[in-house]
């Protein structure tokens, strides 16, 4: 019988392709293999049972009140209002959080209300009931944020050079997320803080743009700077407010008419910003003042309704 050439097999090429195919079932045996090795490793572990949290109910987002009146009698202590006269009572804050730390079993925060700071410590303590899930969610609390502390005054060993209350801290003992800030803020309170001339070599060179400062005002305005122009435009107001009620019973008016336009009062007020005397009330029946000013006597003249 006479086999042609295209019909006769090639005994090495079958041979290549068997040895191929015993390397990939090798293979795949050894993947199963592995796979149920695994699979019996992992139910033989015995399952470890959740820790105990014994903060449960101490902390986490407070949720939304509802005019449900709780909590309405709840008194709360100013910040700027501790010191070592509160030391060893417990007193509640509603401030925000401006930067905290953690590490292992503790958490230092500061809480500012106002331009007032003041130092947080948590640290797990069986005996105040603070677990490590408290510290965990405490650091996790976005800066900004504005929290519920529950907190027992206790008097430093050292002042706390970084605050404005030096003399004690609070030692949390409950603390509730009451409104969360976003995670990445367009600009951070302390690098707004920052003097834009320092002398010192060793600062940091951080600047914020002014652009930046509009584009987010309501964060530029958290600044002490911004705080303190505020109260110093509010006791000025308040001045002289109390000096015209005092001597010249002046009503104070307050039209709900709206205006179209600035009342021109506001022009004349630009031009007296550097005031040496008191508002001296000018003759009429219309409510108009002379404020004597470096550059000379001015006229205030009363709103064109």
């Amino acid at each position: 019988m006479v086999v042609s050439e295209e019909t006769q097999p090639t005994v090495e090429g079958d041979a290549a392709i068997s040895k191929k195919a015993a390397k990939k079932a090798a293979k795949a045996a050894e993947k199963q293999q592995k796979k149920t090795e695994h699979k019996a490793a992992s139910g033989q572990q015995p399952t470890e049972a959740p820790e105990s949290d014994c903060s449960e109910g101490r902390y986490g987002v407070r949720k939304l009140i509802q005019s449900s009146g709780e909590h309405r009698d709840r008194v709360y202590s100013d910040v700027v209002d501790l010191g070592v006269a509160l030391d060893g009572q417990d007193v509640w804050v509603r401030a925000r959080l401006h930067t905290s730390r953690a590490k292992g079993k503790q958490c230092f925060a500061v809480l500012r209300q106002n331009s007032s700071t003041v130092q947080m410590l948590v640290s797990v303590s069986e005996e105040r009931n603070v677990s490590k899930q408290m510290v965990k969610f405490v650091g996790s609390i976005t800066k900004e944020s504005i929290v519920d502390v529950k907190g027992l005054v206790v008097k430093t060993s050292s002042p706390v050079e970084s605050c404005s209350v030096r003399d004690v801290e609070l030692v949390a003992e409950e603390v509730w997320q009451v409104s969360a800030a976003r995670a990445q803020l367009p600009l951070q309170i302390e690098d707004a803080s920052r003097p834009e001339k320092n002398d010192d070599p060793e600062a940091l060179k951080i600047r914020v743009n002014q652009d930046t400062r509009l584009d987010n005002r309501i964060l530029d305005l958290r600044t002490p700077a911004n705080q303190a122009i505020f109260r110093v435009e509010a006791g000025v107001c308040r001045l002289f407010r109390d000096i015209l009620t005092r001597k010249e019973q002046y009503p104070e008016p307050d039209s709900p008419t709206t205006m179209t336009h600035r009342p021109a009062w506001r022009v004349c007020l630009k031009s007296a910003r550097h005031v040496t005397a008191s508002v001296k009330p000018h003759t009429g029946d219309e409510y108009d003042f002379l404020i004597d000013t470096e550059q000379g006597p001015v006229r205030m003249l009363a709103p064109d309704w």
